[in-house]
């Protein structure tokens, strides 16, 4: 046996002990606890990049320094996070590099769209609009939306909101060239389709938009009207300046966003980097003390006015908009057994992660007295993503024998024991809506159930056929029933393929994909790549996928994982992969470097469907190119369990992707 093979048996015996260990902690029981376990208070629930902690024994305090955070007033919502920070900056955050899910969860109550996607009914409803968003209409060669706003919306330094905000967060977008998702929420470039060319105030309340083609239901409102709108009284000079300089974009990311002013529930106040953030309730909280009702055949009653439905059915939740706390806090935890600590001693309310509560801790939430459990499907997957820039990962038939070498249902059922779900599409199952079963089944029928031998002859037949060649073969041993592997693999180009290294989160952040990372290694080992898992730290992974515009990509592969944001139509094919939104052209969610003209036409065909019907149909015609193409192997998902304090009150707990989905209801939660 090789070195680097013992190298790697090690690695997977130490992880498999890591996980053993999670697993005993659970008893014989692998399954989720149903909801109805919960001992929440009321009847009855999601964004950003996702992204778990040596089950084994946590720091006598669970956090990074003797540094606590402050507590302020009546009731404080304290929360739990096992990431910190890494901007204040909301600019960053939606489109500089910084789009990871902590970020949102700590800055993301603090902005607000035209309009927002209600949970737990996934209707669009009003937000800083009046009324439900106006239909498009033609002028000559264009298409104009003229919206109504709301009057009297405030910010928390004390300027209250107008159409000029709206026009100044467009232009600044566009006039700097911000990219990520600033690019796709306000589609200025001349490559979008359709292409939003004009932002006008025709007065204080009122905003006229113009779009080159007639936007379908993925542009408005599910883009342009649900995407964050900042403030031009603050950020104003600070794009002026940059706008003067060669590179606008980077002064806006670089800028203090900490003083940033709040439209939402909560103002950021402060931040002890590794230790601990803090937000503070806003005062002048526009909305504080609206009324909502969700029913469930999709009526919602804001204030009286009834937007959906025909009012009947049963409530599913009825509340009144807060916030309630006086402060959020967020303390920063070492792992995710410092922080279940944590929460089981009362030290904080609610710990949010992306993950939910990994099946080894889930026995001490679910022995301990003082916490409530929520279980939700997600909206959400786990990826192995190649990068295409650069050999092996940018031959198809290569990332296509890497699909076939996975066996996701030994990996999820054997390797992970049932505690998470294998997937084959990109759309999560929990997503009824939108979900192709059928499709679904095609496509797993591809792969699942093959044997070894199987998985090798089609892997092979890939590879030699696109002209791969070996010192040694990789032959099936049928006496020992198992893969002899492969040495030195060449590619097409006459290339020795050098080692292969997967980044993914370490066991201390996240088993599941620390233990794939080492199973995947391994498969690639037996085709003669050489491969090596790398255990890397959360954010690092993320700083070398999105390394700045113009840097080069350099990753081989890695295993991440995204929260979908919105469920109510799924836009995230153009986003993650459309050739506009390179990493290294704009920050975009493109890092695998994925450029198929193809695709970009069936993924701007989503945004432009003007019909749910046209839109589901031109989504799996996209997904059907990206289970041929495989810029990424989507892996596996979880149900998302948690647990949090009984003495708190959520409006509501069953939600797709759970509570974090809502940034843990900050602006909602009752103590």
């Amino acid at each position: 046996m090789s070195n680097s093979s013992n190298s790697r048996l090690w690695r997977l015996v130490a992880i498999l002990a890591i996980f053993a260990l999670i697993v005993a902690a659970c008893g014989s029981d692998t399954t989720d606890t149903t909801a109805e376990d919960t001992t929440a208070t009321t009847a009855g629930d999601d964004g950003g990049t996702d992204d778990t902690p040596d089950p084994t024994t946590p720091p006598d305090d669970g956090g990074t320094d003797d540094t606590t955070p402050p507590s302020g007033g009546d009731f404080t919502y304290r929360l739990g996070m096992t990431s910190d920070l890494t901007t204040t900056n909301y600019w960053s955050y939606y489109g500089g590099g910084d789009s990871t899910v902590y970020n949102a969860y700590v800055l993301g109550p603090a902005k607000a769209g035209l309009f927002a996607i209600d949970l737990p009914s996934l209707a669009v409803v009003p937000s800083l609009a009046e009324g439900l968003p106006v239909e498009p209409v033609q002028e000559g060669d264009v298409w104009t939306i003229t919206q109504p706003l709301q009057q009297g919306v405030m910010w928390s330094d004390g300027n209250e909101f107008t159409a000029n905000d709206v026009v100044f967060t467009f232009e600044a977008v566009r006039d700097a060239a911000l990219g990520g998702t600033w690019l796709s929420s306000y589609p200025y470039s001349e490559e979008s389709s359709p292409r939003l060319t004009a932002v006008e105030a025709v007065d204080d309340y009122t905003v006229k938009l113009t779009l080159d083609t007639k936007p379908g239901l993925g542009t408005w409102p599910h883009n342009v009207g649900v995407n964050s709108v900042m403030s031009a009284t603050f950020w104003g000079p600070v794009v002026e300046e940059a706008l003067a300089t060669e590179d606008p974009a980077a002064v806006i990311y670089g800028a203090d966003g900490s003083a940033d002013p709040s439209i939402g529930a909560v103002v950021f106040d402060s931040w002890e980097e590794g230790a601990f953030v803090v937000n503070s309730a806003n005062s002048g909280y526009s909305f504080q003390g609206q009324q909502w009702t969700i029913y469930d055949d999709g009526t919602v009653v804001i204030d009286g006015e009834q937007y959906y439905g025909s009012g009947g059915g049963n409530i599913l939740t009825s509340y009144s908009d807060g916030p309630y706390a006086s402060q959020v806090t967020y303390s920063i935890y070492t792992d995710q057994s410092a922080a279940m600590l944590a929460l089981v001693n009362g030290e904080i309310d609610y710990w949010i992660n992306p993950l939910g509560v990994s099946p080894g801790l889930r026995g001490q939430g679910l022995e301990a007295g003082n916490l409530g459990v929520a279980v939700n499907p997600t909206n959400g997957m786990r990826y192995l993503a190649f990068n295409l820039r650069k050999s092996p990962g940018s031959y198809k038939e290569f990332r296509q024998a890497v699909a076939y070498m996975i066996d996701k249902e030994f990996l999820t059922q054997n390797v992970l024991q049932g505690v998470a779900f294998p997937m084959y599409v990109m759309v999560p199952e929990g997503n009824q809506k939108w979900f192709n079963n059928e499709f679904a089944e095609e496509v797993k029928g591809t792969y699942a159930g093959l044997s070894a031998e199987e998985r090798l002859a089609a892997a092979m037949e890939l590879l030699s056929g696109a002209g791969f060649t070996w010192d040694v073969e990789p032959v099936f041993d049928a006496d020992l029933g198992e893969i002899i592997p492969g040495e030195g693999i060449t590619d097409p180009a006459g290339v020795k393929v050098p080692e292969i290294e997967i980044l993914a989160p370490p066991a201390s952040y996240d088993p599941l994909r620390a233990t794939a990372s080492l199973w995947i290694e391994g498969w690639l080992e037996q085709l003669g790549v050489p491969a090596r898992a790398n255990p890397t730290d959360f954010n690092t992974i993320v700083a070398k996928i999105w390394p700045g515009v113009g840097e080069e990509i350099t990753f081989d592969m890695y295993i991440l994982g995204w929260s979908l944001g919105n469920p109510a139509l799924p836009t995230f094919h153009e986003s993650f992969w459309h050739s506009r939104y390179l990493a290294e052209d704009n920050d975009g969610n493109n890092s695998t470097g994925f450029v198929n003209a193809e695709f970009d036409a069936a993924s701007d065909a989503i945004l432009a469907a003007t019909t749910e019907a046209d839109a589901y149909e031109k989504m799996w015609e996209a997904e059907a190119i990206l289970a041929d193409q495989l810029p990424y192997v989507v892996l596996f998902d979880t149900p998302i369990t948690e647990f949090f304090s009984n003495e708190l009150s959520f409006p509501f707990i069953q939600t797709l992707s759970g509570l974090q989905f809502g940034s843990g209801f900050a602006g909602l939660v009752q103590k």
